[in-house]
């Protein structure tokens, strides 16, 4: 499922899922009268959920309030197996004729947002009750936004520094050839025309042979200690234990809850 911000994936739209025409009238009337910014749709079976999820839920998710028990399956079928909201794919509210703490239990595992007896009362709360659900769905959302972000910048990290790491490793080869050619170059123009050569000739190529040895240490400290000061690659390893943090804490939810 594709994770947007809140302000590019706001719901607008509810889906009721109930084969029971008297409540699904109560409910429609309610939200015209309390929430009349929602585009209200019906249909009265899984399967024709279903097939309008798969139609609509491609362009913005709605919210689904699906009774428990229907003609052809029940209620948690929707959620396809899911274990948390995001999985589901879109909010979900279960309604049920006979509360059950059991049901309500399994309910909340499968990744509904929420369960609620079929009580006169508790109808006409259906509109606050969607959004509070549908607020805990954009929170929800937001912290997947985020985690999907923190994923792409610790990938983007340890992509540069796998990059800044190929580079180093062959701009310091070329220099350690380059300087090793120098001090090479320079014994051989002392071996050779030693006899040639007076002193201060001499004495200028042993400069150029301390100057390479100087600068191959040079080299070696800068790799050494400057290079880490400009990318730190510990920091890969702080987020990744960030988002371990955040994935460990998901799973301490699903297992209070």
């Amino acid at each position: 499922m594709n994770i947007c911000k809140k302000d590019q994936n706001e719901i607008k739209s509810v889906l009721l899922v109930e084969d029971d025409e008297a409540h699904a009238e109560i409910i429609r009337r309610v939200f015209e009268e309390e929430s009349p910014e929602f585009s209200f749709n019906h249909v009265a079976s899984i399967n024709g959920a279903i097939k309008w999820l798969e139609f609509y839920t491609s362009l913005n998710p709605p919210l689904v309030i699906s009774d428990y028990n229907l003609p052809d399956g029940n209620g948690l079928e929707l959620t396809k197996g899911a274990a948390s909201p995001e999985e589901v794919g879109f909010p979900l509210i279960i309604l049920t004729g006979v509360g059950s703490e059991k049901l309500a239990v399994r309910t909340l595992r499968s990744g509904a947002l929420d369960y609620v007896v079929k009580s006169n009362g508790e109808l006409h709360q259906l509109p606050k009750i969607a959004k509070y659900v549908l607020r805990e769905w954009d929170l929800i959302m937001e912290r997947k936004y985020a985690e999907n972000e923190l994923k792409d910048f610790i990938n983007d990290l340890d992509e540069a520094n796998t990059q800044l790491e190929d580079f180093l490793d062959g701009v310091s080869k070329d220099l350690e050839e380059s300087i090793t050619s120098i001090r090479n170059f320079s014994k051989i123009l002392q071996e050779k025309y030693a006899d040639k050569l007076d002193e201060a000739a001499l004495s200028d190529l042993k400069k150029v042979e301390d100057a390479t040895e100087r600068t191959n240490k040079l080299l070696d400290k800068l790799f050494e200690y400057v290079v880490p000061i400009y990318f730190d690659s510990s920091l890969i390893e702080i987020y990744n234990t960030k988002l371990n943090m955040l994935n460990r804490n998901d799973l301490l939810a699903k297992i209070k809850n």
